[in-house]
């Protein structure tokens, strides 16, 4: 792109926040009052945003149809989980899973193998130049009051198995260390803000909103992808009680990577942060090489 284009499209930017529609005429900058009804200048539907979220609202998907019907679950907690989670759907039936802030800020969406914010940076040429952001999948949850009560569902510690590790050295060593003693810095303010329940973290955006009816005494939030996993992510977890369930594999390589990375979090931040040891422990071979997550584990051996 010529700096002129880029000059100009800085400056559409800019225009559009202040009401001024920018364009380079012969290469003199061009400024007239944006046609308010023109779809290109609706700022809502340019990035994430509420009513974004609000246009593609679904209450009924796909995933959850294996646990209605086989009776783990109903279709009125299928409407709520959804509810829950402001999940969309696109026209051609995909979920969309809206990553939102504890600000209540669309950040990004999760649409399939792809994210929203690629879409849009493809079809609108003002979003070159933005830098996406993400958070935790389900974070607003942490300033849903109305979400805040305490489930009923039976305990999901209490669902899962507890035996001594059998993964070799490195993990033994990994279980023998001792989580250091958490400042207490930040953590009466926190917990006075938000409720005061536990936070479970899966990768699957869908094995968490599933878990979130089958195990409601917990908030459950996914990761997503690695690929933006940092410690920066947890930041908005200080003060909680955090239990990462990442998917089992062969060779152990995705446990470890999550018990350096909860190593590194708990460095930087004030979170009892642990990685759960039941796939590691407990999977079958044939699941390891399947790489299931704690959601399809517990539907193989329940």
């Amino acid at each position: 792109m010529k700096w002129d284009e880029v000059f100009c499209h800085t400056f559409k930017t800019v225009g559009q926040g202040i009401g001024l529609d920018v364009q380079m005429v012969e290469g003199c900058l061009v400024c007239k009052p944006l046609d308010q009804d023109d779809p290109r200048y609706n700022t809502d539907f340019i990035l994430p945003s509420m009513k974004m979220v609000e246009a593609c609202r679904a209450d009924a998907f796909d995933f959850f149809q294996p646990f209605i019907a086989a009776g783990k679950l109903t279709e009125e907690q299928m409407h709520r989980a959804s509810e829950r989670y402001h999940l969309g759907k696109t026209r051609s039936g995909q979920p969309v899973f809206w990553m939102i802030d504890d600000m209540l800020t669309p950040l990004d969406a999760h649409i399939g193998n792809a994210w929203i914010s690629t879409l849009l940076k493809k079809r609108e040429p003002l979003l070159q130049y933005w830098c996406p952001t993400h958070c935790l999948f389900g974070q607003h949850l942490l300033n849903d009051n109305a979400d805040s009560k305490v489930g009923s569902g039976i305990p999901f510690e209490n669902v899962l198995a507890r035996r001594p590790s059998s993964c070799g050295a490195r993990l033994a060593a990994c279980h023998r260390r001792d989580a250091r003693m958490f400042s207490e810095r930040n953590t009466t303010a926190l917990r006075a803000k938000y409720p005061n329940r536990t936070v479970s973290i899966v990768e699957s955006e869908a094995s968490a909103v599933v878990l979130s009816e089958l195990f409601p005494e917990t908030v459950w939030m996914a990761y997503a992808t690695t690929a933006h996993l940092t410690p920066d992510l947890f930041a908005p977890l200080e003060g909680r009680t955090v239990t990462l369930y990442p998917r089992t594999d062969p060779t152990l390589s995705t446990f470890l990577f999550f018990e350096d990375l909860a190593d590194l979090t708990r460095r930087q931040y004030n979170i009892d942060l642990t990685v759960d040891t039941t796939l590691e422990d407990h999977a079958t071979a044939s699941q390891k090489e399947r790489g299931v997550d704690i959601l399809e584990f517990l539907i193989d051996n329940l």
